[in-house]
């Protein structure tokens, strides 16, 4: 039987009921669901704002002395639902903890409750930064006879380290590798650190020696709802199974089409299981949103696998596909690219909306960089003008989108690409409280009287563009909430170096948009396949379909395994384009070692295109 609408059961906040008006049949279906549930969502389906409502809705029908935890893949993603979450009315503080896997693990887990046990958790535990976690696995595998670590060497010892803490069987693995894993835990023990890998280890830990423990997660917590889980890890999903046993009410959505990560030891399986488990049922998300049914038809070519996906009802546009052939080798490839931006911009696109896509470092990507050079254009090279992660610099890039939208920020981000403006006292409240852990709060420090301090900043005029560089605003803000203090007195390592990460960001001409998370007004978007997910850009531009390039693989042919995991790379690039899909295709390309290769257009090409024509004097 159909469950009746919420609106009838219980009493929800304006805003909220309002947004439930608004949701499509199947999306409403699933926020309003009651028991355990896995969401599939596909590409454009509206998740994250399903999975909003359904917080909202969790939250008003669950006693105002319980809460509800939304674990997310990203600390943007985590914010943005904490935003989305105020706008339509619902209560923050401690109702709703918003967070990564890691966080939710350290502050709800591992700081109340590991003293309790056995688990080994310094006093005054500190969060290493890379340089110091990479420093210390090179000593461990020096001291097991390892010897100087490859970067493949590192990605197999995170993966099988993650394995080894969910319960894998430990035969199964290299024993010098299990050897270096266990000095290099050893090694944050001696200096009373604890890297994010172990946060999520070190909590299941506690959750299997401690039924006490358990219990009062599950009174606090009694719904979890995990974002992204194919791509959240062995452990992850060990720690829900733990949360089940004691009655959590679990939530878990994704996509396994979508599973990119599997580098890192994710694996949709995890979801597959979940939604085997006793008391769980299945929902869709189907209804794609963003793209017309010309290319979600095409996605679903390369995917290889039926889903029953369809464009939004009404949705007269029906997507655009245009091939491009390039005469020559990945230069080419980039002039095209290039070319093909430039004719939209002058179309009427804006540049922000425009991506170029590639799957990793390398040949192609330089040869992107130096056509864009050579043509004068603008673009956002993500991996190189980007603010450091951590606590302090999300709070700077927080109040920047702040300063930016005004005092009555809206529903959506006021800049492409970047999380909802968060209120003045948002923002007072979260400092307030950082400067109580860090024991610099005296008595006049309130929230309200934060909050004055901060709307003097924030909201003067005239108001700046998102367009004017950052160095000016970031030096008023650090001076004026005493930011550099607060950093230092931090246990999260990377807060340390993060002011001075902020300011070589904007030494290189960081704009306040950047600043505050988003993309850059008037910069073409360059970025690979990983990074491009979940995002949306009016137009993709995919160049160096080449077989042996895109996708990848040696002379002795492609590994199916490995053919499978850079298609699901390549679907989820390609429908990241909300009106207009460029496939520039070849049959040459020069690799990172300098060697060329003639082969044919990319079969990834050929399932959206259908077969290549035959080849002729020209190659083809």
């Amino acid at each position: 039987m159909q469950p009746p609408e919420p609106a009838a059961e219980v009493r929800l906040p304006a805003a909220l009921a309002q947004e439930f008006a608004a949701l499509s049949p199947e999306q409403r279906e699933a926020a309003w669901h009651q028991g355990n549930l896995v969401v599939r969502a596909g590409p454009g389906a509206g998740k994250t704002r399903t999975l909003v409502a359904r917080i909202g809705y969790l939250l008003a029908t669950t006693s105002r002395h319980r809460s509800v935890a939304a674990i997310t893949f990203t600390d943007a993603a985590a914010a943005e639902i904490g935003a989305r979450l105020r706008h339509l009315g619902m209560p923050g503080g401690r109702r709703i903890s918003s967070g990564t896997i890691h966080s939710f693990c350290l502050r709800h887990i591992l700081i109340p409750y590991a003293r309790f046990t056995d688990v080994p958790l310094p006093e005054d535990v500190t969060v290493c930064t890379n340089k110091q976690a990479n420093e210390w696995w090179d000593e461990a595998a020096l001291a097991s006879g390892l010897g100087e670590l490859r970067s493949n060497d590192r990605t197999e010892l995170g993966k099988q380290r993650k394995m080894l803490a969910a319960g894998a069987d430990p035969s199964r693995f290299n024993a010098v590798y299990r050897e270096t894993i266990r000095r290099y835990q050893e090694l944050l023990l001696q200096h009373g650190a604890i890297d994010f890998d172990a946060m999520p280890e070190q909590a299941l830990m506690v959750l299997r020696t401690s039924p006490e423990t358990r219990r009062m997660i599950a009174a606090r917590f009694p719904h979890v709802v995990v974002d992204e889980y194919q791509d959240l890890g062995p452990v992850l999903h060990a720690i829900v199974l733990e949360l089940l046993k004691t009655g959590v009410q679990i939530t878990a959505v994704g996509d396994a089409d979508q599973t990119m990560f599997g580098f890192q030891g994710a694996d949709s399986r995890y979801l597959d299981h979940l939604e085997e488990c006793e008391g769980f049922i299945t929902l869709p998300l189907s209804v794609n949103w963003r793209s017309g049914c010309d290319l979600i038809a095409a996605g679903l070519r390369v995917l290889g696998t039926p889903r029953s996906y369809r464009a939004a009802p009404g949705r007269e546009e029906p997507g655009l596909i245009t091939p491009e052939r390039a005469d020559g080798d990945l230069d080419a490839h980039a002039a095209l690219a290039v070319a093909t931006a430039r004719e939209r911009i002058r179309a009427g696109t804006l540049p922000e909306e425009i991506a170029l896509l590639y799957p990793n470092q390398g040949p192609l990507l330089d040869e992107l960089k130096a056509a864009l050079d050579d043509a004068r254009l603008a673009y956002d090279a993500e991996k190189a003008r980007t603010i450091p992660p951590g606590p302090m610099a999300d709070f700077i890039s927080d109040c920047t989108g702040r300063r930016l939208a005004g005092p009555l920020p809206g529903t959506s981000a006021p800049l492409p690409g970047a999380r909802s403006a968060r209120t003045v006292m948002d923002l007072a409240t979260a400092w307030h409280r950082r400067r109580i852990d860090a024991g610099l709060a005296i008595g006049e420090d309130t929230p309200r009287r934060l909050a004055r301090l901060l709307a003097e900043l924030l909201d003067t005029t005239p108001r700046p563009q998102a367009t004017d560089p950052a160095d000016g605003f970031l030096d008023e803000l650090v001076a004026a909430l005493d930011l550099e203090t607060l950093a230092q007195t931090s246990p999260d390592e990377r807060d340390h170096s993060a002011i001075n990460g902020c300011r070589d960001a904007v030494a290189d001409g960081l704009t306040l948009a950047e600043l505050a998370g988003g993309r850059a007004p008037g910069r073409i978007v360059l970025t690979t396949y990983h990074s491009a997910k979940g995002r949306e850009f009016d137009a993709v531009v995919l160049p160096g379909l080449v077989d042996k390039h895109i996708p990848y693989y040696g002379w002795s042919g492609p590994v199916e395994a490995e053919l499978r995991i850079q298609r699901r790379n390549f679907y989820v690039a390609f429908t990241r384009a909300r009106h207009e899909a460029v496939l520039i295709t070849g049959t040459r390309h020069t690799d990172r070692w300098g060697e060329p290769h003639d082969t044919r257009r990319s079969r990834f090409a050929d399932d959206i295109l259908g077969p290549a024509p035959a080849p002729g004097p020209t190659g083809w």
